[in-house]
């Protein structure tokens, strides 16, 4: 439960073949491959595409085609002598994104103080945070361990501290489980809508033991739930609809006034409930008699009766999915204008690995290739492709434009996922990895015998007119630029587009950072690969051709240190140079990106860059933990990094956990939300 899990690894947030081996690795060293500054394989000609595959497009169901869609993979799986439940869908242990941006809705205007937002992927898409502020007042959500959510309200004082003015406890409907999962503004910022999943008994089935969470979802009721709050008035902030959807959330983001919840629905079938010596024309009995309305997920309003969230006319359907997994995604749109939440739904069948938006359009990364829930390790298929799928944002609804298919995977972090996916003049550009395994120590990647993952790779994709497929453009490598995008060893660490450049971090023993010239989609280029040691995990840009990385300090041999912090000026992107880097702590120590990709938090004020970052530093070797918010300045015109005290510095452990820790600016005060208490301090 929320407060245990702060103990120990949230296990939903793994892939899910590690919920059967509890000695899998938490986080696996991530690193990728490039070529040399200047060229990238020294070829003048154009890249050289892909093959294209068609078989990839889905397909609006017609009556009924869904139902046997279905039944055709239980008679697959059947003939396996297997059920559904041998095949744990990916995606369904809760999967979870040019420049700096605050969400719009909260950007300062006339004689507001300058204050700072969720860090987003892309300007103008908004993305729930577990902290929320109009510069007056402050939202937080609190999970605790057998108790519903809460909503904490602050409001700012004059001489700057944050001042409790009230709390709100969101109903839970009997569940045994919450998570906060963070929430959104309105674009007039007079409502809030909270997103959580919870767990619940299923109804037909004996309540399983809280280990059940992570190691068979199937046997508990997952449900993702959204929440609108009034803050009109934020003294009497006042729960309003709320929406409970069948399934595990995948990711969310919201437009203006509609917001775009994914989640992954895994039915439990009469099937599965069948004896064990149930025979096989029993099963087949079973089989015929599944109806849409056993498969499909459901919703509920106000914790009232289910009814069903979409027909099975709303589905899209992959006929060369070879997956035999039985699960379905769901794209809800929901506007926040509405008191009632009016939402409209489109699904299809099968998993999504993360989804990715631009003001435009919605992707989604998707494999229609079976994993083996069974092999002990994190392991990919041989030649795995990822589907990637795309929807218009047309009228607060989605519209299918087509689809493309990549080498290769997303990697293996949730949260980092959908940095590895960009939209730039209409093309989309995804950085994946065709390695089979990671490393999760420094002697699986380093020495005689090492493994050596398959290099990275770039694809460029382009909506063809006229027909359901996204073109592959270009690749990187290829014949012209050979050139491989990475080293032997080496695993996508940290990925960032901007604009028609991208930057790559991998690591083995040093951190090489790669640029690629992306200004021509048709020819991507490796323009430069910068040696230094340790490593990025996450890449944030900053004015004036500056690029803040958080990662990792590692010695010569590899060997990984405490938290480093690295100032690099790509401004002229064939001789990028790293200016200045800061270490913190030793190995061991934590921040909060380690659980978020909105652990940090950023506010340009003139040249200077404010950066604030919850942490939990180790004075040596795993021990002598300090927990508090760490500080930095970067002056963007002087291209200098500065550290600042630690706020609030205690003693710690290393299993406190900061999944739950964020910050925010307003004017010259910074708050730290830690604990359930959000404290001020002044900058």
């Amino acid at each position: 439960m929320p407060q245990e899990r702060k103990q120990e690894p949230d296990l939903r947030s793994l892939p899910v073949r590690t919920w059967r081996v509890a000695a899998a690795p938490l986080f696996l060293g991530l690193a990728l491959v490039l070529g040399a500054c200047g060229g990238g394989g020294g070829g003048d000609a154009p890249a050289t595409p892909a093959p294209q595959d068609g078989g990839g497009a889905l397909s609006l169901a017609r009556p009924g085609e869904l139902t046997t869609f279905v039944q055709d993979r239980l008679r697959k799986l059947g003939a396996q002598g297997r059920l559904p439940r041998d095949i744990i869908p990916l995606g369904s242990g809760g999967l979870p994104s040019t420049s700096v941006a605050m969400s719009p809705d909260t950007a300062p205007t006339g004689g507001e103080l300058p204050r700072s937002g969720t860090l987003l992927q892309e300007e103008g898409v908004d993305e729930a945070d577990l902290i929320q502020t109009d510069g007056s007042h402050f939202y937080t959500l609190h999970a605790q361990a057998g108790a519903p959510l809460q909503l904490q309200v602050h409001r700012r004082a004059a001489d700057g501290r944050a001042l409790a003015l009230g709390s709100l406890s969101l109903p839970a409907d009997g569940a045994l489980d919450v998570r906060s999962d963070g929430m959104v503004f309105s674009a007039d910022r007079r409502s809030l809508t909270v997103l959580s999943e919870t767990w619940s008994p299923a109804p037909a089935g004996d309540v399983c033991p809280e280990v059940c969470l992570a190691i068979l979802p199937q046997w508990m009721h997952a449900s993702v739930g959204v929440q609108r709050i009034d803050v009109g008035d934020p003294a009497a902030a006042a729960a309003g609809e709320r929406l409970s959807i069948d399934g595990f959330l995948v990711d969310s983001r919201r437009v203006g006034d509609t917001l775009y919840v994914v989640t992954a629905h895994r039915p439990v079938l009469a099937l599965e409930n069948l004896p064990a010596s149930a025979g096989a024309a029993e099963r087949e009995a079973a089989i015929g008699r599944l109806t849409a309305a056993e498969l499909l997920p459901r919703v509920r309003r106000n914790g009232g009766a289910s009814t069903p969230l979409l027909a099975d006319t709303d589905c899209y359907l992959q006929g060369a999915n070879a997956s035999l997994s039985v699960q379905f995604t769901t794209i809800t749109a929901i506007d926040l204008r509405s008191s009632s939440l009016a939402a409209t739904s489109r699904c299809f069948v099968g998993g999504s690995e993360a989804l990715y938006m631009s003001t435009g359009n919605l992707y989604l990364a998707t494999t229609r290739w079976s994993y083996d829930s069974d092999t002990p390790s994190i392991v990919f298929p041989g030649a795995m492709r990822t589907d990637i799928h795309k929807f218009a944002l047309q009228g607060g609804s989605v519209v299918y434009r087509g689809s493309g298919v990549v080498d290769g995977h997303l990697g293996w972090d949730a949260q980092r996922k959908s940095l590895r996916l960009s939209e730039h003049n209409g093309d989309l550009r995804v950085l994946t990895f065709t390695g089979q395994e990671g490393w999760a120590t420094i002697q699986d990647a380093g020495g005689t015998g090492a493994k050596s993952p398959s290099p990275a790779r770039l694809t460029v994709l382009r909506e063809s007119a006229g027909s359901a497929v996204l073109e592959t453009v270009a690749t990187l490598p290829n014949a012209a630029r050979s050139a491989p995008i990475g080293k032997a060893g080496e695993q996508v660490h940290g990925v960032r587009f901007v604009g028609d450049r991208g930057y790559v971090v991998t690591f083995r023993r040093v951190d090489p950072l790669y640029v690629l010239d992306l200004s021509d989609p048709a020819d991507p280029q490796a323009v430069c690969e910068l040696e230094v040691t340790g490593f990025s995990e996450h890449l944030v840009p900053l004015a004036n051709g500056l690029l803040l990385g958080v990662g990792r300090d590692a010695d010569a041999d590899g060997t990984v240190g405490g938290i480093k912090v690295a100032l690099f000026d790509v401004s002229r992107p064939e001789r990028p140079s790293e200016r200045a880097s800061l270490v913190l702590g030793s190995a061991g120590s934590g921040s909060a990106l380690d659980h978020s990709r909105h652990g940090l938090n950023l506010l340009q004020v003139g040249d200077v860059a404010r950066i604030a970052l919850p942490v939990n530093l180790s004075t040596s070797p795993y021990a002598g933990w300090q927990q508090g918010l760490q500080r930095f300045e970067v002056d963007t015109a002087a291209r200098t990094l500065r550290p600042l005290p630690l706020l609030a510095a205690g003693s710690a452990d290393g299993t406190s956990a900061l999944w739950g820790e964020r910050s925010v600016q307003v004017g010259d005060w910074v708050y730290h939300l830690a604990h359930g208490t959000l404290n001020s301090h002044p900058w």
